[in-house]
């Protein structure tokens, strides 16, 4: 095997070996779903970034909210190396009561 494809795939398993998932939920019907992107930086070392729930769910409140790697999000960072890390966020509001 290339030196090279070794590295990649060395890069690979290690940006797959620190994705993480956390998420949060609370008890009701949930309504509409928003999805957002936060950016990180050098496998997510770098990179703050914050979200307000409240701006997507202002009346009703968050039923769930959920971080963490997708394909697509885990795509970019292969490609990019490392270099850019997106994760990706999804807020579920709860329905009117």
């Amino acid at each position: 095997m290339p030196k090279w494809s070794a590295g990649l795939l060395a890069i690979s398993v290690c940006s797959g070996a620190l994705t993480g998932c956390a998420s949060t939920a609370a008890r009701g019907a949930v309504a509409a779903t928003h999805d957002h992107w936060l950016s990180g930086y050098m496998l997510g070392i770098w990179g703050k970034a914050e979200l307000d729930v409240r701006e997507d769910c202002p009346q009703t409140g968050a039923a769930s909210v959920r971080v963490g790697a997708t394909w697509t999000t885990l795509a970019i960072t292969v490609v990019t190396l490392g270099i850019y890390a997106p994760r990706e966020v999804r807020v579920q509001c709860r329905t009117q009561p």
